[in-house]
């Protein structure tokens, strides 16, 4: 087992105080505090026509620089889960994706990447080079704005007929085909649309907007045990 050195409780509060001094600083006309629901269907009809879909949904904050994920799984599931996890015996790991994810940028822009696990009250850090573990990709404006803006430069630009604020852009090839109901407004996508032109596999992603808590989540975290994900190595 991998052993690290875990920071003081002392710490970890002076990093989410500083973080979230950032956030209200980071706040700007142009990028907007928003809270959304966002739905996830995906669909592949294999070569011999069975069909498979996933659908899943999450709830979504974006904060000046922070910016909060966290998967919507009905609480009996996700305690039977971890009721079961945790009653086996030997080395306990670590489910991220059962627990919300935390993305902030310090004044130096570095990203900072953490997972708030409800059930057992933990703050979990990944350090940069153990970001494969929890398949993380730091590609900042992705992770802020859900999709790089800079994508909708290469897209050509439609005239359907969208909400207020927003417009519609695609990019087609000779195989696939992407649609992005991008909002300038609230500078999100409003829905992500993406395929083959056979129709044997699809993807869509549709955000709705939601009334933005009166707290930030992440400042309902001063009791949570600190942790490194290294901690939760074989």
């Amino acid at each position: 087992m991998r052993k690290t050195s875990l920071p003081s409780f002392a710490l970890m509060m002076g990093l989410l105080l500083q973080l979230a001094t950032l956030s209200v600083q980071a706040s700007t006309p142009d990028v907007p505090d928003l809270a959304a629901r966002i739905q996830y269907q995906d669909r592949t009809t294999s070569a011999d026509g069975v069909i498979r879909e996933s659908s899943w949904q999450e709830r979504w904050q974006r904060r000046g620089d922070q910016i909060w994920s966290e998967r919507l799984i009905p609480i009996t599931v996700a305690r039977a889960y971890h009721q079961q996890h945790d009653g086996q015996p030997g080395h306990k790991h670590f489910t991220h994706q059962m627990a919300a994810r935390w993305v902030g940028r310090d004044e130096d822009g570095t990203v900072q990447l953490h997972y708030a696990d409800r059930y057992h009250k933990q703050l979990v850090s990944v350090p940069p080079e153990e970001y494969g573990q929890v398949a993380f990709t730091p590609n900042w404006a992705k992770v802020r704005f859900l999709i790089d803006p800079e994508l909708l430069a290469t897209m050509d630009l439609l005239e359907d007929a969208a909400p207020a604020g927003a417009r519609w852009y695609e990019h087609k090839t000779a195989h696939e085909r992407t649609r992005i109901l991008w909002s300038a407004r609230l500078q999100v996508p409003l829905q992500v649309e993406s395929g083959s032109l056979d129709g044997y596999r699809s993807y869509k992603m549709t955000l709705t907007p939601a009334k933005l808590s009166a707290q930030a989540p992440w400042l309902a975290l001063t009791d949570y045990q600190p942790r490194d994900i290294r901690d939760f190595f074989d």
